[in-house]
């Protein structure tokens, strides 16, 4: 038995197919969330992401020179096997695009959402100030000036 035949590509595939799908999905849910502004959901969302990418990366590890043998492997498979991979793969590609763009649109959803409680805070801490002021102007007279004596 070679070692081609040892490796059942189109399962090892599919596995990361599904963990693909897995993260496009919680990147979906956490794009809603954050529309949402559901801070407390959105946090469990992430640290699902991050247990699912663990679990990837762990899985990764496991077979360190996969897609070196995949491309020596690829032409001496069978034409079926090959086109199963080669088809599994082109989905996991798209996916992962798609997973890519997502997580690029949440992040600027929440570059922007940050920038703009910012600009609020500013904008109540300056009316805080300007009320200051008025306050001060409109004080009596003896409460506008320090009284050295106290």
């Amino acid at each position: 038995m070679t070692a081609t035949q040892l490796i059942d590509y189109p399962k090892l595939f599919a596995v990361r197919l599904e963990y693909s799908r897995a993260l496009l999905k919680l990147s979906l849910q956490q794009q809603d969330l954050i529309q949402q502004d559901d801070y407390t959901s959105l946090l469990d969302v992430l640290g699902q992401k991050q247990r699912l990418l663990g679990q990837l990366d762990q899985y990764t590890r496991q077979l360190p020179q996969l897609w070196e043998k995949w491309k020596t492997d690829r032409d001496r498979l069978p034409t079926a096997q090959r086109e199963t991979c080669e088809a599994i793969l082109q989905e996991s590609e798209a996916i992962l695009s798609e997973l890519l763009q997502n997580e690029d649109t949440s992040t600027q959803s929440m570059i922007h959402r940050r920038d703009q409680t910012r600009q609020q805070l500013q904008s109540l801490n300056q009316g805080g100030k300007v009320s200051e002021a008025y306050r001060d102007s409109l004080a009596p007279v003896t409460h506008r000036h320090l009284n050295v004596d106290q």
